[in-house]
């Protein structure tokens, strides 16, 4: 009998709902641990059947982060609840937490075309207009405020000649962050044309930038691009402008570079303000009953373990804005640690050594930006932070590890023209044939 049928080699640990990934209904699940501790989630479609989804490496540590949940502050604007989930999202009344990073994805054009991205990349036909971007700025005020933070997506937004235009609006809106999620071929590529966006209000740059040799970019993205990435924070560097490098990761490809993108982002704090981690999406992989896919959880013992000591896995803690299980991290605090703390040779030392939990819920503001938690209390505290480093792990969820419970608290939304926000997980969400439910700005769905 396999140990997926062997009831009396399980631990349950809750129960939830689930996506069985072909028809995508929404499913009675059980989350339990295996005899090894390994945390998975089953449940059975009457026309699909059974499925088991490896959601995370260590039950004890999946149990301790699900404990520190924050308490949720509800969206304030929302729509009826019109389907089971993923459906009839906009942000629904079913959804329990607000978003604080909302994107506006400004096209589907891209000048790459990368294995492990979640984005088509397709021609750019029927690419938003100026007054529709508008729209979504608007939505965005509606459902949060100008104080969300808002990142300019796509698709490659730098394809859009008009982008300078994009960005000016939303600041001439009031938004006060205003960052572009970008592979930086075309900062790389054009003198001047980083300064120009900077002048039009940019703050910061979220850069694709997945490791440190160019094997890793053949396999991400095609080919080689190491020496744009780096052109890139340079020309960041001189426009003094912030750089965050988001990390797609992938296992067997670049998982093995996560201590050596942390020393690279340590050692470039200056202006690599931060770095995201984020397990690469799996969906439509997976055998008849178990699917295997990389998770946060994975990404957080796996950095510890290539830290050389700077951190452990409880050094990680959730970022309050949604589901802890989705969004966790640390901030590197450049300097002298406090009193009774060993200093580390590369000179930081994580926040989270030097505060309770108690001080940190004490401390948290759900006003705070996804990712600037830690920042801001420590800056609060009299720390200084300007030369410290934020690293983010973030676990996007897809058809096979898409816990809908979890959905509800998403925090990270994708707006569209008429007027609605919808969980970044459900965006882009597609069943195991590919087919999205929310097609580009939701023109038309499964449904």
């Amino acid at each position: 009998m396999s140990e997926l049928e062997t009831k009396d080699a399980r631990t349950l640990l809750h129960k939830t709902t689930a996506l069985c990934p072909d028809c995508l209904t929404e499913l009675p699940a059980e989350v339990y641990a295996d005899g090894d501790g390994v945390v998975w989630m089953e449940r059975t479609c009457s026309d699909h059947g059974r499925l088991a989804t490896r959601m995370w490496p260590d039950a004890e540590h999946y149990q301790w982060l699900r404990s520190l949940a924050f308490p949720p502050t509800a969206p304030e604007n929302t729509i009826p609840a019109t389907a089971p989930c993923p459906h009839g999202c906009g942000t629904c009344s079913r959804h329990v937490r607000r978003g604080t990073l909302l994107e506006i994805e400004v096209t589907r054009n891209c000048n790459l075309h990368c294995p492990v991205c979640f984005m088509s990349a397709e021609t750019g036909e029927g690419d938003p207009t100026l007054e529709e971007i508008s729209a979504m700025y608007d939505t965005i005020a509606n459902a949060v405020g100008i104080d969300g933070a808002v990142q300019i997506t796509g698709g490659e937004p730098t394809c859009r000649k008009d982008l300078p235009e994009i960005i000016r609006m939303g600041r001439q809106k009031g938004f006060w962050g205003i960052e572009v999620n970008t592979n930086g071929l075309v900062i790389a590529a054009r003198d001047g044309y980083l300064e120009e966006l900077v002048a039009a209000g940019l703050t910061g740059v979220y850069l694709s930038f997945d490791g440190l040799t160019g094997d890793v970019y053949e396999a991400t993205c095609g080919r080689d691009i190491l020496d744009v990435k780096l052109r890139v924070i340079e020309r960041c560097r001189e426009a003094g402008i912030q750089v965050v490098l988001s990390v797609a990761v992938v296992a067997g490809s670049n998982d093995k570079q996560l201590g050596d993108l942390l020393r690279f982002s340590l050692e470039n704090a200056d202006v690599v303000a931060g770095l995201a981690l984020q397990p690469a999406f799996t969906s439509g992989r997976f055998d008849a009953e178990r699917a295997l896919p990389m998770s946060a959880g994975d990404v957080i013992f796996q950095l510890a373990e290539q830290s050389d000591g700077l951190i452990e896995p409880r050094d990680i803690w959730p970022l309050g804005c949604s589901n802890p299980l989705c969004d966790t991290g640390v901030f590197f605090v450049h300097g002298e640690p406090p009193a009774g703390m060993m200093p580390h040779p590369s000179g930081f030392y994580p926040a989270t050594r030097a505060m309770t939990l108690e001080e940190y819920r004490e401390g948290y503001s759900p006003d705070s930006p996804q990712g600037s938690v830690f920042l801001d209390i420590l800056a609060k505290k009299g720390v200084e932070v300007k030369s410290g480093l934020s690293v983010i792990i973030m676990n996007y969820m897809d058809a096979v590890s898409m816990d809908t419970q979890r959905l509800r608290e998403c925090s990270m939304m994708v707006t569209v023209p008429d007027g609605r926000a919808i969980p970044f997980c459900s965006y882009h969400l597609t069943d195991s044939a590919g087919r999205r439910v929310y097609p580009p700005w939701c023109k038309e769905s499964l449904r």
